[in-house]
């Protein structure tokens, strides 16, 4: 059961969109390995955080 009428419009982004080239045939792994590189370049040190709890057990 359909509540809704036929629009007489089209689509809005019936011609939208970009054209996008095919994904070169890298090795993830390898392209992941860069990007992790290139944030360990941008952040050497992890900044401090809390604990989650003040217990010292953590029970999933």
């Amino acid at each position: 059961m359909n509540s809704f009428g036929k629009s007489a419009e089209p689509p809005f982004a019936a011609e939208g969109g970009l054209d996008a080239p095919m994904r070169r045939a890298e090795d993830p792994y390898r392209v992941l390995d860069d990007l992790m590189a290139a944030v360990e370049a941008l952040c050497p040190a992890w900044p401090q955080r809390g604990q989650f709890s003040e217990g010292a057990r953590m029970l999933m």
